[in-house]
């Protein structure tokens, strides 16, 4: 059983399957940060010019065409106002707790995938670490074989050199992940704040509305 492990370990150290490994995960991260930046850009809204024109309906009871403008907006913050909208003439909380839910469901939507870069961002520098492992573990079991006097120093040097190239790819793909990671979650979390302050401020127009306030 520990023959077979050791064998597995120098094969897989003597060819570039870590490498490969790390190259994946970096072609991973990449996509799944253009997706992300992609789908982020269309969620995202003039929310000032929005509650501006839902101002004017709710003003004017026009509650139908309301709807109809967050159905013609792509933004994310309009399906969550929508989900508002269609319960105008309930109490409050049922207002507020329909907006949540919609919020809750739109932010699941922002954060799929985003994970998938936190994870990338640790797991790569291990992966390399354990490339150097083997690495180390191949240029020790050379020595061990050929013996001090007849050791090859060139194949010392390609195993030390794979090593050493594992870690650096790790750490090339992971530093960047992390950059784009963090780049991510500060969109996501500004648009949930934009959210929160948009959501509040049209149930405070329908509660402003419903009892004859001007607004």
């Amino acid at each position: 059983m520990n023959f077979s492990l050791i064998h597995i370990l120098k094969s897989v150290s003597q060819g570039s399957f870590i490498l490969y490994i790390i190259g994946g995960c970096s072609i991973l991260s990449v996509c799944i940060f253009i997706e992300r930046c992609l789908f982020l850009h269309r969620a995202e809204m003039d929310t000032n010019k929005f509650v501006i024109g839902l101002r004017r309906f709710i003003k004017d009871g026009n509650i139908i065409e309301a709807i109809r403008v967050c159905e013609d907006c792509e933004g994310t913050i309009s399906k969550i106002v929508k989900s508002g909208l269609l319960r105008h003439d309930r109490a409050k909380d049922q207002i507020e707790g329909a907006m949540e839910v919609a919020g809750l469901t739109e932010i699941s939507r922002l954060e799929k995938n985003a994970k998938i870069l936190s994870i990338i961002a640790h797991i790569t520098p291990l992966i390399g670490l354990l490339g150097t492992v083997l690495g180390f573990i191949q240029a020790f079991s050379e020595m061990r074989q050929t013996g001090l006097m007849d050791v090859s120093t060139t194949r010392i040097g390609e195993a030390m050199e794979y090593a050493l190239m594992t870690t650096a790819a790790g750490l090339v793909v992971a530093i960047p992940t992390v950059v784009g990671y963090n780049y991510v979650v500060s969109r996501i979390e500004s648009l949930v704040l934009e959210m929160q302050t948009t959501s509040s401020e049209i149930v405070d127009l329908l509660l402003l509305n419903k009892k004859g306030y001007a607004i």
